[in-house]
């Protein structure tokens, strides 16, 4: 029998492979640690006729995981600037993701495009304030 043997052309194509390997797992590690993911827990008390605004920054390949539970029925919207100010107008909601009169929402959702959108949370109740637990967990979530 013969015996293989590695010839150095086969053991430089190993190498290249390995070190495309390592710059690849770099970056995609430099890109989680360096200000793509963002995470964010707080508990909230909304007023019956305010609403509760957070800016999500993020990218086309980044997602966000959030999960929103409130003691009274609430309106959970994503939405983008122009989305916002006509929000804000009264003119009522523009929303990417709308889910109305719920107490619990917990979804991942990936970023439709670039650049800034808002997570605003609108009690449905006029009832009184509505006290809210809010997580949210941005950028490249590595499972």
């Amino acid at each position: 029998m013969a015996a293989i043997t590695m010839g150095p052309l086969t053991i430089k194509r190993i190498e290249a492979l390995g070190f495309t390997v390592l710059i690849v797992g770099a970056i995609l590690l430099a890109a989680t640690l360096w200000g793509v993911s963002y995470r964010f827990q707080e508990n909230i008390v909304i007023p019956t006729d305010g609403y509760y605004a957070y800016k999500l920054d993020g990218y086309e390949w980044s997602v966000i995981q959030f999960s929103v539970k409130s003691d009274k029925p609430v309106t959970v919207c994503i939405t983008d600037d122009v989305g916002f100010r006509i929000m804000k107008s009264g003119d009522g909601a523009l929303c990417l993701f709308k889910v109305d009169g719920t107490t619990k929402v917990d979804k991942i959702w990936r970023f439709p495009k670039n650049g800034p959108l808002y997570m605003v949370i609108i009690p449905d109740s006029s009832g009184g304030p509505v006290s809210i637990s809010l997580r949210l967990k941005g950028g490249l979530i590595l499972w």
